[in-house]
């Protein structure tokens, strides 16, 4: 009776033992993706405040958080300042002097001439003291000086009257106006810059992560806020070195999904055309087949939003 048991057992543990040796079938494992859009501080200030919370779902321009802006903003003021100060600068310099400005300098001139006449008839009259030894060198040296000190004034005054009837120089005002664009273009990018302060929502999607609390003060150039955008999920799968050659960009495959009972179907975007790893000819034949190529696959219909980032998921590759 024995040993009828033991000729069934044996051949049934062979069976056992033969299908135990053989090895599992190569897989395409990976994971789901979103299109991640990271927002970053544009400086190190305070947290003011958060207006949306992590796991809601948001249309773009839609306020995520605002950075306390006040120097960025005292810094617009100030330029905004200099900014009115050339502009009235230019305008003076466009619409040329007043009239009033002109007149006064036209009397100025007038007074310099009568006083030249005056200097110059003293000069003249010391002369002739001189002369005749009533008046000494010093009376006449000092009656010189006045007369060239007056008669330089007149030169003076006379060229302030020239400028200006003959109005501001063409060079002069195109610098004006080079200034006013430039402190126009400062404040245009001060502006931008206060702008950064709040941060919006660059796409619809979805707030995966919001690092920061309200109050602290991230790095500047850190990360902020994190937004799942897209049409849909996305799986990155990693192809074992024998199937790379089999795999053609925009044709379909099937796709399993952890949690799902069903395969979905998807289209390959890309595929890398290097190995992830070690380089293909620094390998044996036997260890380049564990090489793996990162390949991307859009999943195709719409029944695939509810998925999330991160989700496992496996490459068919039976067939190919």
């Amino acid at each position: 009776m024995l040993r009828n048991y033991t000729s069934y057992l044996f051949p049934l543990l062979l069976v056992m033992l033969l299908f135990g040796c053989q090895e599992e079938p190569e897989k395409a494992l990976g994971t789901l993706e979103w299109d991640r859009v990271n927002s970053r501080a544009i400086a190190s200030e305070l947290i003011v405040d958060i207006f949306v919370d992590e796991g809601q779902q948001v249309e773009k321009d839609t306020p995520i958080l605002v950075l306390d802006n006040r120097k960025i903003h005292q810094q617009c003021l100030e330029h905004k300042a200099r900014l009115d100060k050339a502009r009235w600068y230019l305008i003076e310099l466009e619409s040329g002097p007043r009239s009033q400005t002109i007149a006064e300098a036209e009397a100025r001139l007038v007074a310099a001439q009568a006083t030249l006449e005056n200097r110059e008839k003293i000069y003249q009259r010391q002369q002739q003291l001189y002369k005749t030894d009533i008046a000494s060198r010093e009376h006449l040296d000092i009656a010189r000086s006045n007369f060239i000190n007056a008669r330089e004034k007149v030169r003076e005054y006379s060229q302030q009257l020239n400028e200006l009837t003959t109005g501001t120089r063409f060079e002069k005002i195109q610098q004006a106006r080079a200034e006013f664009t430039a402190l126009e273009a400062g404040l245009a990018h001060l502006e931008l810059l206060e702008a950064d302060y709040t941060v919006l929502a660059t796409r619809d999607g979805l707030v995966e992560s919001l690092p920061f609390n309200k109050g602290d003060r991230p790095p500047a150039g850190s990360v902020v806020c994190t937004l799942l955008t897209g049409e849909g999920p996305w799986a990155r799968v990693y192809i074992p070195e024998p199937y790379r050659s089999a795999m053609q960009v925009d044709r379909e495959y099937r796709l399993k999904v952890d949690g799902l009972d069903k395969t979905l179907p998807c289209r390959l975007r890309s595929i890398s055309s290097e190995a992830s790893f070690t380089p293909y000819y620094a390998l044996t034949e036997r260890d380049r087949s564990r090489l793996a190529y990162v390949a991307e696959l859009d999943l195709i219909g719409n029944d695939t939003l509810h998925l999330t980032a991160g989700t496992p998921v496996q490459l068919v590759l039976e067939g190919l």
